[in-house]
């Protein structure tokens, strides 16, 4: 890194970034190309670099010109640099890779932040006892009597069995404790919290939900996907000023990852309010793209529409909210709660999560919410995992784009899309309905579906290759906080299909790294409807930079999880300069990654993923 980045003003940038990509002055040569007329210096300049423009070309070139935050040449280093004037910043990339910003196309920031301390305290353990230790000593360590004990990552697949009341009762004293899995779709709590929330042996379980009973027929205490919802009223929300606390160190931690734009699917209208006032007040830097809670029901889809207020007096360029986050299952994983046309190994099947008496009942009124929010103009991403759960989402949004054709182009997705068949990925293709799928979770996942899926599932799950074959825009994402938000780990396993514990999944899936790429950045701003402002490094694009410590293209794949990001830049500005990782990223970054990245397989496993992670946002805030 060129020592030209003041230390103090690099300090005083990353505190204040609130930088949009405003219209500015464009270099009148091709994209490619440093020539042309400027007007004025640029502000900052990045040489030195394997820039990837990541056009539809696929273009390189050596160096990058950004001013007012927007890129206005890109080329060869020695046309680039004589756009430097005296007060021009610039950055050595030391040969390193050149990409704009990376967008991270879902992440639960909120649950993210809040997935560390001192908000709630690490259960990832492989014992029960190591678990109960842990309570323990946050009872004894709890400042009020009867205060809340909140956990996080506890790995059924790792542990015995679940924890139960029976093993949290005897540590918790009076202290109500929850314990959300690594997924956020399942959850232990004490007996003091069953009697909290009013659940007893005679308490039926929600639609979706499961709670868990011992041989008695009472409750263990441990809540599977929508039965947490008997409990998430009864804890208490974290303040507005603990959510900030949150979302800042989360947006730290994504600048230390290279990530500039995110898309955080599924949050409550408050959490949005909270945006937009950082936003205006400029402690917002990072480009957010957020999607309502869109809830179980139609009813409640017109509660959100009714209630939604669109933001004001701020850049749509850093805060725009799209439209809403729908769910029709779980997860197709050991909690085998996502809905398939073909039962798992074991001849059981999932089923919607949606309110209905019956599956047809859930479709219709599935359907029913994804017109509500089609014929209000906004974006629909549903998330869903089998199947069958995937064609009854595109069913639904066909249905909508063809009742309203006022919305022309609605760019409605599938969140996660596991089980895509072909025949649903050409349909798909045909009429712009993307995918967002998540190579990260592959790579925890592995070869451990087996047992659940069979390995022929197992290996076409997440099918990169058949769905850009076809023709679907696809995107990628870490699903922060369930797995990491290591883009280049994603990379790495859409390449290689290597599991965390071992094998491969799925060669026949593989992408290449360019491929991949394009996934985290110009589909990604597609899926944002911002393909016209950011994505790339063309002139007149967003100046968002993220430069790594080595050669992503032509490095060894099994290595791309061990590069270094170098910095990162965000409308211009440097908002993460590689030299110091704060403490607060541990975990956070390779190769410190690992532990998470483990209590993401265990949260899958026991049927978590993000779904349950935008009901816990809204209980949250």
């Amino acid at each position: 890194m060129n020592a030209g980045i003041n230390r103090r003003r690099f300090l005083g940038q990353a505190a204040g970034v609130a930088a949009g990509a405003a219209a500015a002055p464009v270099l009148s040569a091709g994209p490619a190309s440093a020539g042309g007329r400027g007007r004025g210096a640029a502000d900052l300049i990045v040489y030195n670099g394997r820039v990837q423009i990541m056009d539809r070309r696929l273009r390189r070139a050596e160096a990058v010109a950004i001013r007012a935050g927007v890129v206005i040449a890109v080329g060869r280093e020695r046309d680039v640099r004589r756009l430097a004037g005296r007060s021009t910043e610039s950055i050595d990339a030391r040969g390193g890779t050149v990409l704009p910003g990376v967008n991270d196309s879902h992440v639960h920031l909120g649950g993210y932040g809040l997935d560390f301390p001192p908000y709630t305290i690490e259960v990832d353990v492989a014992t029960i006892k190591e678990l109960a230790d842990a309570v323990a000593a946050a009872v004894a360590a709890a400042g009020a009597p009867g205060s809340w004990i909140r956990g996080q990552g506890w790995n059924e697949n790792r542990l015995p069995h679940p924890p139960r009341r029976t093993d949290l009762d005897p540590v918790s004293g009076d202290h109500p404790v929850v314990l959300r899995d690594f997924s956020g779709h399942m959850m232990a709590v004490n007996s003091k919290v069953l009697r909290l929330a009013g659940i007893t042996r005679d308490t039926p379980a929600p639609p979706g939900g499961v709670i868990e009973k011992d041989a008695g027929g009472e409750p263990t205490g441990v809540l599977r996907e929508s039965a947490q919802d008997l409990v998430n009223p009864v804890v208490p929300p974290f303040t507005e000023a603990e959510l900030e606390n949150a979302i800042d160190k989360a947006i730290t931690m994504l600048h230390a990852q290279g990530i500039t734009s995110i898309t955080d699917p599924g949050i409550p209208l408050t959490q949005l309010a909270l945006y937009g006032r950082k936003a205006r007040a400029g402690t917002l830097p990072l480009r957010i793209t957020a999607l309502l809670t869109g809830g179980r029901s139609p009813d409640q889809v017109r509660a959100t529409l009714a209630a939604y207020e669109p933001l004001r007096g701020v850049d749509p360029r850093m805060l725009r909210a799209a439209g809403v986050k729908l769910i029709i299952d779980g997860v197709p994983t050991a909690a085998q709660t996502a809905w398939l046309h073909k039962p798992y190994v074991d001849g059981t099947n999932g089923k919607p999560v949606i309110h209905g008496d019956t599956i047809e009942e859930a479709v219709a009124n599935l359907h029913a919410m994804i017109a509500l929010v089609h014929g209000a103009g906004m974006q629909v991403g549903t998330h869903a995992t089998g199947d069958a759960g995937i064609d009854a989402v595109v069913a639904g949004y066909l249905a909508a784009m063809r009742g309203d054709r006022r919305h022309r182009d609605p760019r409605h997705y599938v969140i996660h899309g596991d089980l895509t068949p072909p025949g649903t990925l050409r349909t798909m293709a045909r009429h712009d309905i993307g995918v967002n799928m998540n190579a990260t979770i592959k790579y925890v996942l592995g070869r451990t579906l087996d047992a659940n899926l069979g390995p022929e599932r197992t290996d076409y799950q997440w099918p990169y290759r058949t769905a850009l074959d076809l023709g679907v825009r696809v995107t990628s994402a870490s699903d922060a906080p369930v797995t990491t938000p290591s883009w280049l780990q994603g990379v790495q396993s859409a390449v290689l299909r290597k599991g965390l514990y071992g094998g491969v999944a799925g060669e026949a899936e593989r992408i290449t790294v360019k491929e991949a790429l394009v996934t985290y950045t110009r589909t990604s701003a597609w899926q944002d409807r911002a393909e016209r402002w950011k994505g790339t490094l063309e002139p007149g694009m967003a100046g968002d930079v993220c430069i790594v410590d080595g050669d992503v293209l032509g490095a060894d794949p099994e290595t791309l999880v061990q590069m270094r990001i170098a910095a990162t830049i965000l409308g211009g500005r440097v908002v993460y300069d590689g030299k110091a990782v704060p403490a607060a990223t541990v975990g956070a970054v390779a190769p410190a990654a690992n532990w998470r990245h483990a209590r993401g397989a265990a949260c899958l496993q026991s049927g978590g993923c993000c779904c349950a992670l935008a009901g816990r946002e809204a209980a949250r805030a």
